[in-house]
């Protein structure tokens, strides 16, 4: 075998060995592109899947906060209801207390009611100016403006007072009227 034999059998081998290492790569190339390939639609798959479920959960919070904010709306509708009836329940009990067949005889009883809390038959009475003529036998004050009706005994020495106001006896009901106005409404 001379040197040219020689020469074209290694340029032959390289040539086959070229092609096999071209084949091999392009056999590889492809091999990685086909695994990037289900990577990537593994990966679309699992993003599309996590949207879903952000999707999801993000609807649930919506729903859960438009229904907190209804029970708000609601909540505060009732309440409304409730202090507008409580409104009308002190405005029928004041025009009620103040009739003129019904006032004289029910500002008598408070003073009485009152005489009894304070332990004593001697006392100063708060009164409107219109009530001074229906008390008598009493040192009388006048009655602070907030008040419309009722009375305010004070002890003697001035350390104890009772309120017998009609806001007072009101407010001192409130607490049962709201609960009974809410039970008839709802």
């Amino acid at each position: 075998m001379g040197f040219e034999e020689l020469s074209s059998e290694l340029h032959r081998n390289a040539e086959s060995e070229g092609k096999k290492i071209v084949r091999a790569s392009e056999k590889n190339s492809e091999r990685i592109v086909e695994d990037a390939k289900a990577r990537a639609e593994e990966d679309a798959r699992l993003a599309k899947k996590e949207a879903a479920e952000l999707a999801k959960q993000e609807a649930s919070e919506r729903i859960t906060s438009a229904k907190l904010a209804a029970k708000k709306m609601l909540d505060e509708a009732r309440d409304e209801a409730v202090e507008r009836a409580l409104a009308q329940a002190w405005h029928e009990f004041k025009s009620s207390s103040m009739k003129k067949s019904f006032y004289p005889g029910f500002l008598e009883a408070l003073v009485k009611e009152g005489m009894a809390e304070l332990g004593s038959s001697q006392a100063t009475v708060y009164v409107r100016d219109e009530d001074r003529q229906l008390l008598s036998g009493y040192p009388l004050k006048k009655l602070p403006p907030e008040y419309c009706g009722g009375v305010i005994l004070e002890s003697q020495n001035g350390k104890v007072r009772v309120n017998k106001t009609l806001e007072e006896i009101f407010s001192q009901k409130r607490l049962e009227l709201r609960k009974e106005a809410y039970d008839k409404m709802f």
